[in-house]
């Protein structure tokens, strides 16, 4: 699908659709615990509806209303079981990492740009730790013969923390103590998210300096009632287009989240408002800045939609966490928005972005949700548009985002600063 974007003011308020990373673990969790759970504001989006397919797989019982769902977990996981995890790494790595360490023949497969995604940390996962995990040199299909029968994991959490997440979800099921030590860790807020969904279905995992978790033999998943938290990542691309003149009101975040993309505020401390739960942003001055998003990688797209207007050259750190992900994300910034004019190169781990004469133009977003988004937000700025194509994308985490965008658009009265 191509998508025009045309040079647009936007005004008004809207509501961040669910945090999908939030609901796929509440969603898991809920399945490996006996009886029924409620998990509210669930959403709509892809990689949401592939766990929910996935858990009826383990055996859960799910029932979905308008924007919740109940579940009634199992007691036990199953022995034998097959799981198509769509297009969703967090889908995959979690149940993966559950599928290692419980007695079992598990077969996991995906489609699309999630059967290209290097994986081969599990396989190597599974050498250390004597369990016989099949794979197509590190991609999918998998299939793991799960039996972890030892005390102690270490695990090299350099490149993901997600199968750390599902290391977490999957041991307390083994009812024995068990320690595991995470090293390297990157993103780090994303295993402080499965701590707290964890201890909101009654697991209090010990955790010791320097990523220690300590797994208890009478520990018990209980079932709960969930609400689940608005999305700080799709919040950003509204956070930019606000910071760059656009009117808008934004509703429907935790403003103590653990989400790793809230630390996008801070780049905008003094121009922010915080209403009772409602953000506004004030005239923010256009000039360079320097960002860490090594351990908030999903932040880069946004950033680099912001940098590319403010004058001087801003400097994004934590390039090597955009490889692996739904494209090669560090050559598709380079690429697409170097159709439009603008000034990016990569030096080590850093992103430069130079202001330059940008343009309207067809640009690509390469199956990759998040590209779509940024570029949408570019695109307004721009005197005659942009046309986005592969821009249904967005499906993935926020289906709702060209119907958002368009709510907001009003074509008449002052247009945007450029």
């Amino acid at each position: 699908m191509i998508h025009k974007i045309e040079q647009s003011r936007l005004s008004g308020a809207l509501y961040i659709p669910a945090s999908k990373s939030d609901a796929q673990r509440a969603i898991l969790a809920a399945s490996l615990c006996e009886g029924k759970s409620e998990i509210h504001n669930i959403g709509t989006c892809d990689d949401v509806r592939t766990m929910l397919a996935c858990v009826k797989q383990i055996g859960a019982t799910v029932f979905e209303n308008k924007n919740s769902v109940s579940i009634t977990g199992v007691s036990r996981f199953p022995q034998k079981a097959s799981f198509n995890c769509g297009e969703s790494g967090l889908t995959f790595r979690l149940i993966a990492a559950i599928c290692s360490v419980n007695e079992g023949v598990y077969h996991l497969d995906g489609k699309g740009s999630l059967l290209e995604r290097n994986h081969d940390f599990i396989d190597k996962f599974g050498i250390e730790h004597g369990i016989k995990i099949q794979s197509k040199n590190g991609k999918l299909p998998y299939i793991i013969r799960g039996r972890f029968s030892g005390k102690t994991i270490v695990i090299d959490s350099s490149q993901t923390s997600q199968f750390l997440s599902g290391l977490l979800m999957g041991l307390p099921m083994l009812k024995r103590d068990v320690k595991l030590t995470a090293v390297n860790l990157k993103s780090s807020p994303y295993v402080d998210m499965t701590i707290d969904t964890l201890q909101k279905f009654g697991l209090d995992i010990g955790i010791d300096q320097g990523y220690v978790f300590t797994i208890k033999s009478d520990m018990k998943y209980e079932p709960t009632r969930y609400f689940v938290e608005g999305d700080w990542s799709a919040a950003s691309y509204w956070f930019i287009a606000a910071a760059l003149g656009h009117e808008i009101k934004i509703k429907g975040l935790n403003t103590q989240s653990l989400q790793a993309d809230r630390r996008l505020i801070d780049l905008f401390t003094d121009n922010i408002y915080d209403q009772k739960g409602t953000y506004k942003l004030g005239k923010c001055p256009l000039i360079s800045f320097d960002f860490d998003a090594t351990n908030c990688p999903d932040l880069f797209p946004a950033l680099v939609s912001y940098a590319v207007f403010c004058e001087g050259v801003s400097r994004i750190k934590g390039v090597h966490r955009l490889l692996n992900k739904e494209s090669n994300r560090i050559q598709t910034l380079l690429s697409e928005f170097t159709k439009i004019g603008a000034e990016l190169r990569v030096e080590d781990d850093v992103l430069f972005v130079r202001k330059g004469e940008l343009y309207s133009s067809s640009v690509h977003a390469h199956g990759d949700h998040r590209i779509a988004m940024c570029l949408a937000i570019v695109g307004l700025q721009l005197k005659h548009g942009i046309a986005i194509s592969d821009a249904e994308a967005v499906d993935k985490s926020y289906p709702d985002f060209w119907r958002d965008l368009a709510e907001l658009t009003k074509k008449k009265g002052p247009k945007p600063r450029f």
